[in-house]
């Protein structure tokens, strides 16, 4: 008999699910299904629902600011403790001014194991209504090498009634199939005409502009004589060059004017850490509370007076642990990020230097390759940024662990899911390359170079001309690869004068 009720109860569930009825939640609770994330649970009825992000994260709203994140993270690769461990290093180890409150292991009525976090961090006085108090469950269901992570930020005064809210949607959910419709991005064309005092970049829609970064000394920014010898074994002249800084250099002033004086347009990328001091440099929230204005400004200004369109590349490839603007080392705390961005953006404005153009740019891979580091939730909205930039490299095969991947494998789903959220960008890949060592170099350059016309939002794409590590990225590398280069930039779908200059630039 009890058997047989066990069956109706099932049936009664998995018709309920199908049918798409509300199974009776308990009062002041309603029951969610999201396919697009394969799982439902009760939540308040108060509650709001975005699922903007497919299956990368269901976020909840409510109306005092509170937020919870729910992923749905398969583990099948990695294993649940490596999960749940490597995701809290940076939290148990005290990083980035995060306190770890508790931590425990707990069995669920649903019969889920769940590994509990409390941790806060200090509140941040620029953000207005901040939430600095975080519980996250991992609710673990081995048998189907999934971990439900449930992420909620909220305030002191409310720490204990939302942790009680967030126990029950987690008691409450069970996994179901998830379901995504395919998307398949539309053949979008732009042209790009920017213009600045003296400098107008104009890239008609079936062209794109050929960037590179070359070595040089970063203090010195000699940028057009480092790269001449290149241009001349080429024949071919970069019109845009790419360049690093952190946050101990200021701009080279006179190395961009020379290089605008030349016919060319620059991007610096501003890393917010101090060069060779990684791991003492997690300076995203004093970036939020103002300690780096007087730095951010100093940038601005030196901006501004060039008079020209300058690429500012804030904080890239945020989503890797390898920098620690990444927020593995803030909390898992995504907005943190895009809160130092909106303040680097705001004090560029407020200072006048509109003629600076904002690139977001994240890495193809997330490391860790986790949904509660996914890209798109740094994203700090469409206001406060210019370009979007792609970032992948075929790595060879020179470490173990590396794995050669041809162009198609980096760039096409990478473009067709960056044009499912930002088709309304124009793109461009702000750094990439391909090392000798694994496979046939030159072929990856004559046959990658091809796909570009298949990608028209592309109008950018930076070469990282330079041996890193043991990664021969170098366009040198070999005479082949050398050749193969200089043949493919011959593609008419690459512009050879899309930078012009009305007049001498006198500074």
């Amino acid at each position: 008999m009890k058997k047989l009720f066990s069956v109706l109860v099932i049936a009664i569930l998995f018709f309920s699910i199908i049918f798409g009825y509300e199974v009776k939640a308990q009062e002041n609770y309603k029951r969610i299904y999201v396919y697009s994330n394969g799982f439902s649970s009760e939540i308040p009825y108060n509650f709001v629902v975005d699922e903007s992000l497919d299956n990368i994260v269901t976020k909840l709203y409510t109306q005092d600011g509170t937020k919870i994140h729910i992923y749905n993270q398969p583990v099948d690769n990695v294993g649940v403790q490596t999960y749940i461990k490597y995701s809290n290093k940076q939290i148990n180890l005290g990083k980035g001014g995060v306190s770890l409150i508790n931590k425990e292991k707990v069995k669920f009525e649903n019969g889920a194991t769940a590994y509990i976090y409390e941790y806060k961090r200090p509140i941040q006085k620029n953000i207005s209504n901040d939430k600095n108090y975080y519980y996250e469950i991992n609710e673990v269901y081995p048998k189907d090498k999934r971990v439900i992570t449930f992420w909620l930020k909220t305030d002191e005064a409310n720490f204990e009634y939302y942790k009680g809210v967030l126990n029950h949607i987690a008691k409450t959910t069970w996994q179901m199939e998830e379901h995504n419709d395919p998307y398949h991005p539309p053949y979008k064309t732009r042209s790009i005409n920017i213009k600045g005092d003296k400098t107008t970049i104009d890239i008609p829609k079936d062209k794109m502009l050929w960037g590179i970064f070359h070595p040089h000394k970063l203090d010195k920014g000699n940028y057009v004589d480092e790269v001449s010898d290149i241009e001349q074994k080429l024949d071919w002249k970069f019109e845009f060059l790419m360049t690093y800084s952190d946050f101990r250099n200021n701009i080279p002033v006179e190395g961009v004017k020379n290089a605008y004086n030349d016919g060319r347009v620059m991007m610096l990328t501003m890393q917010p850490w101090f060069y060779g001091d990684r791991d003492s440099n997690i300076i995203i929230p004093q970036i939020i509370n103002g300690e780096y204005d007087e730095y951010i400004k100093k940038w601005a200004r030196d901006v501004k007076d060039i008079k020209e369109p300058i690429f500012i590349r804030f904080a890239n490839e945020m989503n890797g642990d390898w920098d620690p603007w990444c927020a593995w080392f803030f909390a898992k705390d995504t907005d943190l990020y895009i809160e130092a961005w909106k303040r680097v953006y705001n004090i560029f404005k407020e200072e006048g230097a509109n003629n600076a153009l904002f690139v977001f740019n994240p890495h193809d891979r997330s490391y860790p390759n986790f949904k509660w580091n996914n890209a798109h939730l740094y994203y700090p909205g469409d206001e406060y940024v210019d370009w979007v930039g792609l970032t992948g490299y075929n790595n060879g095969t020179s470490f173990k662990g590396d794995v050669w991947r041809e162009f198609d494998e980096i760039y096409y789903n990478n473009y067709n899911e960056y044009m499912k959220y930002y088709s309304n960008k124009p793109f461009m890949i702000t750094e990439f390359s391909c090392n000798e060592v694994g496979g046939d170099k030159a072929n990856w350059i004559r046959e990658g170079f091809k796909k570009f016309v298949n990608m028209p939002n592309i109008k950018m794409a930076v070469w990282f001309d330079q041996v890193d590590m043991l990664w021969e990225y170098n366009i040198d590398s070999s005479p082949e690869a050398m050749d193969a280069f200089k043949e493919s930039l011959r593609n008419p779908h690459f512009s050879t004068d899309s930078v012009s200059i009305s007049q001498e630039i006198n500074y």
